[in-house]
């Protein structure tokens, strides 16, 4: 299958190329485009052979539900039973934005879209390209990250190209996508908020605006990533004893014959000469910038080198990001801690 590939402007997408994607995605073939966290691998919500295909393409397990993703918030009501009153506050507050919410699915929805379940998980990206692509192709559309099941998210149009290109009709290049991270996903049940994935928004952040304090589930645990080299992390609160312990590590890993790679931040990339080393955001500009250069750094890193060791200083790289590192991580160390 030969996949095309059009350059939108992010802020200003060009109404052909949605057009196009558009009719694609009514033909039931599937599109992949930029949102706000990642890049969304696009299928018509309404019909069940073409969620089918995402589950193949992607290598998906049956068992996990799609997101249904709207251009407007009052298009909310047509897709679920009820909106409970905390999930309003929700949505006046956080949508468009990086905030999928779980609720009570309307009867008539396609089985794949909720993978059997009674709930529907639903979002209004904040984004340009794909408010509009929803609106050409005048249907909601499935969209779970473009890439194989497993891998980091792609936050660029070549990371898609380079997993599914060949098996897709179509990508939407918009360029990078600004806050490089999943959504936050959050199940509402009644007046009780579930955050069952911590993504761009911090539960804390859904605390401070509806005054609501969210339950945080256990994360899915180890196993649900598939890196190409394995990640070694080195965490800790002081950074110079996080740099030791990353030089230490990397040092034995070299002496053993593995080509070594050190995740890091900008403003030390010179600390660790000799090793490959790459920045992934930068101190001075916070948590936000690090999640939104994750993923692409990762992907980047790990085809050149054999073991990553990542160093992670709790303040520098944000809660979301020590998560995924967390999870990703083969082994785990704590800086400062014999």
């Amino acid at each position: 299958m030969f996949t095309k590939v059009w350059r939108v402007d992010p802020l200003r997408p060009e109404s052909l190329a949605l057009e196009e994607a558009g009719e694609l995605l009514r033909r039931g073939e599937l599109v992949a485009f930029p949102t706000e966290t990642v890049y969304g691998l696009g299928a018509a919500a309404t019909q069940d052979e073409a969620l089918r295909r995402v589950f193949a393409v992607k290598g998906r397990p049956a068992r996990k539900p799609l997101t249904l993703h709207l251009a407007d918030p009052e298009e909310v009501f047509r897709y679920v039973k009820e909106v409970p009153s905390t999930a309003r506050r929700l949505i006046s507050s956080f949508w468009p934005g990086p905030l999928t919410l779980i609720l009570p699915a309307a009867s008539g929805l396609p089985p794949s879209l909720t993978a059997g379940g009674e709930t529907v998980g639903i979002r209004v990206p904040d984004h340009a390209v794909a408010q509009e692509l929803i609106r050409m192709a005048g249907l909601p559309l499935a969209a779970p990250s473009a890439n194989l099941s497993g891998r980091p998210a792609p936050t660029k149009a070549a990371h898609v190209l380079a997993e599914l290109g060949g098996k897709i009709a179509g990508v939407l290049d918009g360029g990078p996508t600004p806050l490089g991270i999943e959504s936050t996903v959050v199940e509402v049940r009644g007046e009780e908020l579930v955050v069952r994935r911590v993504g761009a928004l911090l539960p804390e952040e859904i605390e401070e605006r509806t005054g609501i304090k969210p339950l945080v589930a256990p994360a899915e645990g180890e196993g649900r990533w598939w890196l190409k080299a394995p990640l070694v992390l080195v965490e800790g609160e002081v950074p110079e004893q996080v740099v030791a312990r990353v030089l230490a590590e990397a040092s034995r890993q070299d002496r053993v014959g593995r080509r070594v790679g050190v995740l890091t931040r900008e403003e030390r990339v010179g600390l660790y000469q000799p090793f490959t080393a790459l920045a992934c955001g930068r101190v001075e500009d916070g948590p936000r910038s690090v999640a939104a250069a994750f993923y692409a750094a990762l992907r980047d890193i790990e085809e050149r080198v054999e073991i990553i060791v990542a160093e992670a200083v709790v303040a520098e790289v944000g809660k979301v990001v020590l998560l995924r590192l967390r999870e990703m991580a083969a082994e785990r160390y704590e800086a400062g801690r014999s």
